[in-house]
């Protein structure tokens, strides 16, 4: 599940904007067609990589929509590969990036030069778009919609995604081809296209649920897999996602109460925000422009915040403001709620999660907890706006458990309202081979900021066999630096 208006380093996943029709061209999905050439071909970089002239490589992947149809519909999917600086190892490194609906290869160039992605120097690692999403073609894209991964924000935002997948199936999209499954085909195209036998995958957020497909699906091959912050496919995206919201933020104002220095400029903060968001959800308050706030849109800046380091970390300082009447923060990230392609997001999510779920299972609705009511009058939404999605019939696996006896290290945050660590531990029993570290006082895609996490995940990859030296977590993070301003 995934993210943010927050800097985030390599996920680029998130949530979408705020209350505005959409009209059918915001449903901006550009269509490749034949006579374009199958298969891979190099093709100029996006970005600037002339600091890694000479170990960067990008191309394109060309692909059917619809495998075997010969229909002349195609599918474009960026790809970069950073070649490995010491002794290269044979296996590389197969990067699947969050969502769903995320992208990867747009700002790829600025992460590596600053050197915020997880590479390691003796594999190459290999970066791409996933089809429907980032730079691939066709993008679908919904323009402004009120969307997070709590769910949609009002009424009219679940119109407005209802709209937008009937503005994409009037353009010829198969919207039934845009989901996991079909993106495990793609990896197994890009693998044979670069000549690869043997590799490794690192998968965060939904892309760690990618690579369970591969891992369910198309395991050949496959050494070693890495899952930071993974959602596996038999849990329920909506029926927990209010009390997760709910849990984790109390966690924050937890430790807030117990840190001196953030208690004492934010005393009983809990308490307060929970009078202002049942306010909230019995008369939303408007301002000086006329926007109406709702509970749901504080539940999805909420979530938003603790899914990044810097928004959890600034959360007791942004909340203060809000309850205060400066709702700055809050308009700022209403803009644009998420960086998702909104139109990926559903096309999985309505076939390969809500498809096996109900809203009569939706937790916090009917309870006392008002940040868990906010967030999960939004996640109702979600099976409204799954009308405008033809998807197709969902295939039972899609909502099973991944049986492998592939070597796995999977890394969890403390704090992920999206991820918990309770899922990781549990998909565990499955995997005959899976070794599985929390990490304390971390937040959601852990390896973006944790040195621990990056060293751990390398020696994992030179001996995927071996038990992992966990020895550095406790130093990692011991406490939880506030931004106090």
């Amino acid at each position: 599940m995934h993210l943010y208006r927050w800097l985030t380093p390599f996920l680029l996943v998130a949530l979408a904007a705020c209350n505005k029709p959409v009209p059918e061209s915001g449903a901006t999905a550009k269509i490749l067609v034949a006579p374009t050439r199958l298969g891979y071909a190099a093709t100029p970089c996006h970005g600037d990589f002339s600091l890694l002239a000479n170990t960067v490589e990008c191309g394109t992947l060309v692909v059917e929509e619809t495998r075997g149809s010969g229909n002349g519909r195609l599918v474009s999917l960026p790809v970069v590969r950073v070649r490995a600086l010491n002794h290269p190892k044979a296996d590389p490194v197969i990067f699947l990036h969050g969502g769903p609906g995320g992208g990867e290869v747009k700002g790829l160039a600025k992460r590596l030069k600053e050197r915020s992605a997880p590479i390691t120097e003796d594999r190459d690692w290999i970066f791409f778009d996933e089809r429907g999403t980032g730079l691939s073609t066709p993008s679908l894209d919904c323009g402004s919609l009120g969307l997070s991964d709590a769910g949609l924000t009002s009424d009219q935002a679940a119109a407005d995604a209802v709209q937008c997948g009937q503005s994409l199936r009037k353009q010829g999209i198969d919207l039934s081809r845009f989901n996991t499954s079909e993106i495990v085909k793609d990896l197994a195209d890009l693998r044979k296209a670069l000549g690869i036998t043997t590799y490794n995958i690192y998968g965060v957020s939904y892309g760690a649920r990618v690579a369970m497909g591969v891992m369910q699906h198309d395991p050949a091959g496959l050494r070693a897999v890495v899952l930071d912050s993974p959602w596996p496919p038999e849990v329920s995206w909506t029926a927990p996602i209010g009390p997760l919201v709910s849990r984790e933020l109390r966690q924050v104002l937890a430790l807030c109460a117990a840190d001196a220095a953030c208690n004492s400029r934010h005393p009983s903060l809990e308490p307060r925000l929970d009078a202002m968001t049942r306010q909230w959800l019995e008369s939303p308050p408007s301002n000086d422009k006329g926007h109406r706030y709702a509970a749901e849109e504080l539940a999805a800046y909420l979530l938003d915040a603790l899914y990044d380091d810097e928004g959890a970390r600034s959360l007791p300082t942004t909340l203060e403001q809000i309850i205060g009447g400066d709702r700055s923060d809050l308009d700022e990230f209403l803009v644009e709620q998420s960086g998702y392609t909104e139109g990926q997001f559903f096309t999985h999510l309505c076939k390969e999660e809500f498809a096996f779920e109900s809203p009569s299972d939706i937790q916090g609705l009917q309870g006392t907890d008002p940040i868990a009511q906010a967030t999960a009058r939004a996640a109702k939404r979600y099976f409204d706006a799954c009308k405008g999605f033809n998807v197709g019939a969902a295939d039972p696996v899609e909502n099973q458990p991944v049986a492998s006896d592939i070597p796995t290290l999977m890394l969890t945050a403390d704090i992920d309202a999206g991820c918990p660590p309770e899922y990781a531990l549990s998909a565990a029993t499955h995997l005959g081979h899976a070794q599985v570290f929390n990490m304390p006082n971390m937040t959601h895609a852990v390896a973006r900021r944790s040195p621990c996490a990056k060293r751990m995940l390398a020696a994992f990859f030179d001996q995927p066999a071996a038990t992992v030296d966990a020895s550095c977590i406790a130093n990692d993070r011991p406490t939880f630096p506030f931004i106090l301003r």
